[in-house]
């Protein structure tokens, strides 16, 4: 199916196709652009005139994807947020927004999903510059053991199972997007920013972060992988009325359980909040997953891989370009996650 490349191509043609996948009597006469976001991805809110005005249908959506100038560098991006839509939200609890339709173009640069707009009443979308209670974190970590434990070594992404397509942080296009910022001039281009500023002086060596990086691709290959979210930072989770964390935005990925627990508990928390509460979240999240029949890792391994972890969301966002986020939510995650990789020892445990 072809998918539109531009705002004009979002026609009542189009968009009747797209969703005829999952509602095949639907019939769209009108389409109204209410919104344009734009970011990584853009995201559309369009308000359909539906020809059978008797039947209920969603009054507005999400139209997702890629229009920007930016975006044919970003179609492995696109297309593994489709594939999560498409492939895994079908079997995986995690509470995200109701897919209306997932697929690709294989003639372009596009995959587009069309997804519940979550702008209704009592939902809360959460914000990177307001920091979380424990409550709130405690619950969120939850919902990450229960998806974890769903895919823990499970032979699901074993080659040949169902999520083999599902890479890792250090392999494909995620080592080929770290490179591209480890390159001596970008470096140096981000090392002058504000947020650099934020950290302690040995966190801006481009060499060893490098070196820190390969340090954690080679240590995750002791732990048991799961299937991830991808990217957990507040910009990309919201609560429901009753209380529920939700999840949105992902960039579904491989690997062990640390990586994202750790780079969200850090993003999440302010540094004072943080330092108190850090291990008690973590000891929480380890209980939970064993809630879930998983055979969770005891405290003191699992308290020196959260400490070396903390390095993969420091350089996620001294590198986080600010057509993605601003410079002032990137440097509110950079001195978190600073002041964290300070605090826990990491840049000694990622020497080794």
């Amino acid at each position: 199916m072809r998918l539109p490349l531009t705002l004009q191509e979002i026609t009542p043609e189009w968009l009747t196709a797209a969703l005829r996948k999952r509602d095949p009597d639907v019939c769209v006469d009108e389409v109204d652009i209410v919104e344009v976001i734009r970011g990584t991805s853009t995201k559309i809110r369009i308000r359909p005139r539906y020809r059978e005005a008797r039947i209920a249908r969603p009054e507005t959506m999400i139209v997702k994807g890629g229009f920007e100038t930016h975006s044919a560098a970003m179609q492995p991006m696109y297309f593994n947020e489709m594939r999560f839509y498409r492939d895994v939200q079908p079997r995986i609890d995690m509470l995200s927004p109701v897919c209306y339709y997932a697929g690709t173009d294989t003639e372009s640069h596009q995959s587009i999903i069309l997804m519940e707009d979550l702008r209704r009443p009592g939902v809360e979308f959460c914000h990177p510059l307001h920091s979380q209670s424990y409550a709130q974190v405690a619950r969120r970590l939850e919902a990450i053991a229960r998806y974890h434990a769903q895919t823990w070594n499970s032979p699901d992404l074993a080659p040949g199972g169902r999520l083999d397509w599902v890479g890792g942080r250090h392999e494909g296009w995620s080592v080929e997007y770290q490179e591209r910022y480890l390159a001596p001039e970008v470096w140096q281009h981000y090392m002058e920013l504000p947020r650099a500023v934020a950290v302690p002086r040995v966190f801006r060596d481009r060499e060893w972060m490098r070196n820190a990086l390969h340090h954690l691709r080679d240590y995750h290959r002791q732990w048991p992988q799961c299937l991830h979210h991808g990217d957990t930072h507040l910009g990309n989770l919201y609560i429901e009325p009753n209380g529920a964390p939700g999840f949105f935005d992902p960039q579904v990925s491989r690997g062990p359980w640390q990586l994202e627990v750790t780079y969200h508990l850090i993003a999440a928390l302010d540094i004072r909040d943080r330092r108190l509460w850090e291990k008690d979240l973590l000891r929480h999240y380890l209980q939970a997953l064993a809630a879930q029949g998983v055979e969770a890792p005891s405290f003191e391994p699992a308290w020196e891989a959260h400490c070396r972890e903390i390095v993969y969301g420091l350089f996620i966002f001294l590198i986080n370009e600010t057509r993605f986020q601003t410079e002032t939510i990137n440097t509110a995650y950079t001195a978190r996650f600073g002041a964290a990789a300070l605090d826990n020892a990491s840049f000694e445990l990622t020497s080794r």
